[in-house]
């Protein structure tokens, strides 16, 4: 017998905050008795299970959230469903210390403990299934190289981390942990929205034996509203004041992986295309026209025992990306700039009774295919942005011992790294893990982290901007105490640090005026505290909120906490109801000082109805969402200091969004 369905969605729902969304689904010989309804699923895990869950972004090891040698939050996969995230961006910038900022050039720079980045995200050091993943010209991973239904959850390690990761982690390291379902499934996924959004995707596992497969591949595209920026003065357009803008962004990657006992092989493509402001920012320096990003990661790893006691881990990558932006309204000139980065490590982990030790050593290659300017209507090359850039050779070599005494586990290491431009840095750090109960725990953390400028800091040469090849590697010293503690319904996390930060490169315009350069600041120091707070009640019942204090021990003189909001929240509330799941998220950014004018208090807020049905092994849920319901225009303050026009951004949040999405699952 065959059953119809429909599925009704009215138009006004997408004016009002819906209170209801039932879709009548039917399939061919399944009866009413078949259905069950799923949105339990969100919510099954307990928040004892939760904070059980292993992380491995701060040790080779795998261990609980409370045993971890480093203060870390994690973003499960029930989070990132009940909240409905849609990007891995989106679900950072909820956690307590971390930000997305914008800057006239890039988007979706993360920033952990208020230290600023300039235009790239070059402090924090990305990771897909611990596979370290950055481009060699501005030192930055790309967020957008992975979509976030690919996504088991995410690790964020906040802190220095360059004992652990080398010196890309400057200020924290996230790790991206892929899907890998015990059994074979079909995922599948569509939005469409407001802004002309429009995103799909499609994922596959298999298992068989001891082979191992996965394949996903996803595309979104979205634009808002035009609005007005204006032109930097003195580069005005036939006497404009101001150029018609639009946020506009495209993504599209592949992700490809292959198992077979101790041999895994992983593989990643990805190009993102967004506008941006223009290099002054003006319409005749390209303002309103887009950026393109694309590159593909390779990596293999062989993992095995050697011993009952020792493991070995070795691995190989390869990495190419690729920049082109223009600086022209009519494209006759282009930035365009290429690399590629080869490295190699190998790991050796012997633990027996209460003894962890961890010995490696790594390599990497970074070479660079230029930074020039080119007529992007004929091609022709106009000159090179990249004065003397040379390959660059870098190794390390690192030890970590774990020794547990009863309740206590301590933890010491060290990095000694040698960089053919910059010789020798020996980074330590230092943990103790004290266990109050198996639900209790406290820690105090001393760690230091190391980053050498990038080609970009270097070499780069514009008659608007120059690098320094006399920089000298940032520097830092981070002191942490954390309290973590988990109970049946609520789980909280409290820490306070101190840092100092020698050496941070900022490009800086000179009273003279331009160009501006990149330069070492003067040393200076921060403090700061972070909250969070999750609750989970009879399985329909969840909220989180996290809150972030930031500050600089002398604000007035240095150039970089003064533009940094003191205070961050981040929330969000979920509730289960019979048919259907209700869940509500935001921000609140405090006030802080801009180059122009203080910029006011923000508020930011979302809200999102789903429903969810299961036939058999497949499984059915939809989503209505109302994103930014109070209309804000989540101004950003522009940290570059390049031009006097910009005091604050629009971030790709302005305006109140409507969209709709429906995720199909096969089992």
């Amino acid at each position: 017998m065959t059953k119809h369905g429909t599925c009704h969605i009215h138009k006004e729902i997408f004016f009002l905050i819906p209170l209801v969304f039932i879709c009548e689904i039917a399939f061919s010989n399944t009866s009413s008795d078949d259905l069950s309804i799923l949105d339990d699923s969100l919510f099954e895990l307990s928040l004892e299970e939760l904070m059980s869950i292993k992380v491995s972004v701060s040790s080779v090891q795998e261990e609980t959230i409370f045993d971890t040698p480093s203060t870390v939050t994690v973003i499960d996969r029930s989070s990132i469903e009940k909240y409905h995230y849609t990007s891995i961006e989106e679900a950072l910038d909820t956690v307590a210390g971390f930000d997305i900022y914008q800057t006239i050039i890039d988007r979706n720079v993360a920033t952990a403990r208020g230290i600023l980045q300039n235009f790239y995200a070059n402090k924090i050091l990305l990771l897909i299934d611990n596979i370290p993943t950055w481009q060699p010209i501005y030192g930055e991973g790309s967020l957008e190289r992975i979509n976030i239904n690919d996504v088991e959850k995410i690790e964020v390690l906040k802190g220095p981390a360059s004992v652990l990761y080398g010196s890309n982690a400057y200020t924290g390291v996230v790790n991206i942990v892929l899907k890998k379902p015990a059994k074979n499934s079909l995922s599948s996924y569509a939005r469409v929205g407001e802004g002309d959004l429009l995103a799909a995707g499609l994922s596959i596992h298999h298992q068989f034996e001891n082979l191992s497969f996965f394949s996903s591949i996803h595309s979104e595209t979205q634009e808002s509203e035009t609005y007005q920026v204006p032109n930097k003065v003195g580069f005005e357009f036939n006497g404009e004041t101001h150029f018609d803008y639009a946020n506009y962004g495209q993504k599209n990657n592949l992700s490809l992986g292959l198992g077979y006992n101790a041999h895994s092989l992983y593989f990643n493509q990805f190009s993102y295309e967004h506008s941006f402001l223009g290099i002054h920012p003006a319409y005749v320096g390209g303002g309103g026209k887009n950026v393109e990003h694309q590159g593909h990661l390779l990596h293999y790893k062989y993992q095995n025992a050697l011993s009952e006691q020792t493991d070995i881990i070795a691995s190989l990558a390869y990495e190419y990306y690729k920049r082109e932006f223009p600086v022209s309204p009519d494209y006759s000139l282009v930035l365009g700039l290429a690399g590629n980065r080869y490295a190699s490590e190998i790991k050796l982990n012997y633990l027996k009774a209460q003894i962890n030790i961890e010995y490696g050593m790594n390599a990497e290659l970074r070479q660079s295919e230029g930074y020039n300017t080119f007529n992007g209507l004929t091609g022709e090359f106009v000159t090179s942005n990249l004065k003397d850039d040379d390959d660059v050779i870098e190794w390390s070599t690192f030890a970590r011992l774990k020794y547990d005494i009863r309740d206590l586990s301590l933890l010491i290491g060290s990095r000694y790294t040698d960089n053919e431009k910059f010789g020798s840095n020996l980074s330590s750090r230092f943990s103790g893990v004290y266990t109050l109960q198996d639900n209790q725990s406290i820690k105090m953390i001393i760690g230091q982290s190391f980053r050498v400028p990038t080609m970009f800091e270097l070499y780069f040469e514009r008659p608007n901007i120059i690098g320094n090849p006399d920089l000298e590697p940032e520097t830092s010293t981070s002191y942490e105490l954390a309290y973590l503690y988990g109970g049946t319904h609520v789980f909280v996390q409290i820490l306070a640090y101190y840092s100092i930060y020698e050496n941070l490169i900022q490009r800086q315009l000179p009273e003279t005026g331009i160009p501006s350069q990149y330069q070492n600041v003067n040393d200076f120091k921060g403090y700061g505290s972070e909250v969070e707070l999750k609750y989970e009640h009879d399985a329909t019942l969840g909220a989180y909120i996290n809150y972030n204090h930031v500050s600089g021990v002398d604000e007035d003189i240095d150039n970089n906490y003064r533009y940094v909001p003191d205070h961050t929240v981040s929330f969000g509330l979920s509730k289960h109801f019979s048919y259907f799941s209700l869940s509500g998220k935001g921000k609140y950014i405090s006030d802080v000082e801009g180059f122009l004018e203080n910029i006011p208090s923000q508020f930011i807020a979302s809200i999102n109805v789903s429903k969810t049905h299961a036939f058999h092994d497949m499984s059915l849920r939809h989503v209505i969402s109302i994103d930014n319901i109070t209309n804000s225009k989540m101004l950003t303050p522009e940290y570059i200091r390049e031009t006097e026009n910009i005091n604050e951004l629009v971030t790709e949040d302005f305006g109140t969004r409507y969209s709709y999405s429906i995720y199909i699952d096969f089992y």
